[in-house]
């Protein structure tokens, strides 16, 4: 079986369909496909562990916070994602304080959903940077974001200059989720280096954090085998913001 094993959680019966084609062309293996966690059964669900769970949000906040609260006590370890008609910062906050991975609206593009279920995957936490804000501002959260991963993405730059080799080794690297000791540590390197080149992969192709490289990478670059789980990718310290 290939992809990433993931289960979808959707009212709309059209919306999932599509989502599941979508999904399947990208890496992605819809293992099981309900309009709510209720529906879930021992009976729907294969042997196969889901790591990821993309929940379609409706504007019931109550709803969301039970599903994700029933699918948080029954899938520990999975990765969870929220699909949202609107902007709802109440249920941004919900899906923050319960975990969840992720809080993307359904009306961006197919390309940048995949790519944020891909970071996701190696282990960020994709969030709408504004009402993000917003929330930690109205409910006093103390959020403490690190300067290296929180910075919105990017529009992609097409005059970056060439990479090196070596660059574009550490850059796939990245992509994967490794520190910079791992990283030294596969290339068999020093960490100072590899930090050196990390500042210049950043300069070269216009981007300010290790995120948003990642990020670059998937777009330009051929993919890595499959994205890691994010216990394997050492569960990346920080999240990144949607604008």
């Amino acid at each position: 079986m290939r992809g990433i094993p993931t289960v979808l959680v959707e009212q709309s019966t059209l919306f999932r369909e599509g989502l599941c084609k979508l999904l399947a062309k990208r890496g992605f293996l819809v293992i099981a496909m309900a309009s709510s966690v209720d529906e879930l059964d021992a009976a729907t669900l294969p042997d196969v562990e889901a790591e990821l769970i993309i929940v379609g949000a409706k504007d019931d906040d109550t709803w969301l916070e039970k599903n994700i609260r029933a699918l948080r006590t029954r899938f520990p370890d999975t990765q969870i994602v929220v699909l949202a008609d609107r902007y709802n910062p109440d249920q941004v906050h919900t899906a923050f304080r319960l975990s969840a991975r992720g809080y993307l609206m359904k009306t961006i593009s197919s390309s940048t959903l995949i790519k944020s279920l891909e970071l996701v995957m190696l282990g960020e936490s994709i969030f709408p940077s504004a009402i993000l804000t917003r929330i930690v501002n109205d409910h006093g959260l103390d959020i403490e974001i690190a300067d290296e991963i929180a910075a919105e993405i990017p529009p992609i730059s097409h005059s970056s200059r060439t990479l090196s080799a070596r660059e574009m080794q550490i850059l796939q690297c990245l992509v994967r989720g490794q520190s910079n000791k791992m990283i030294a540590r596969s290339l068999d390197i020093v960490e100072a280096t590899v930090k050196v080149h990390i500042k210049a992969i950043l300069r070269k192709i216009q981007v300010q954090n290790r995120t948003q490289a990642a990020i670059w990478a998937i777009n330009r670059l051929e993919p890595v085998s499959r994205p890691i789980n994010a216990s394997v990718a050492g569960k990346a310290n920080g999240m990144s913001l949607l604008p």
